[in-house]
């Protein structure tokens, strides 16, 4: 996209933000069939220690606080 006016920013960071949405949508569906397929009485717990792993195994240290950060302010 070629950005020549606040308009053009606008267009291109509403497209940006839908296709996140979209991302995070179709990403929570999986998640939550995942769970079902597993275990429809997963605990907190059973999660969390799920993410950990995925974090610990995909993602690194250095995005720990970050994603604790987001998770918080998701939550509150």
């Amino acid at each position: 996209m070629n950005i020549k006016t606040s308009k053009d920013l606008k267009e291109m960071n509403d497209t940006l933000t839908h296709i996140n949405l979209r991302k995070q949508m179709i990403l929570t569906k999986m998640l939550v069939s995942a769970i079902n397929e597993v275990d429809e009485n997963l605990t907190h717990k059973e999660l969390a220690d799920s993410v950990a792993f995925i974090l610990y195994e995909y993602y690194g240290k250095n995005n720990y606080n970050d994603f604790i950060d987001v998770l918080k302010n998701k939550i509150q």
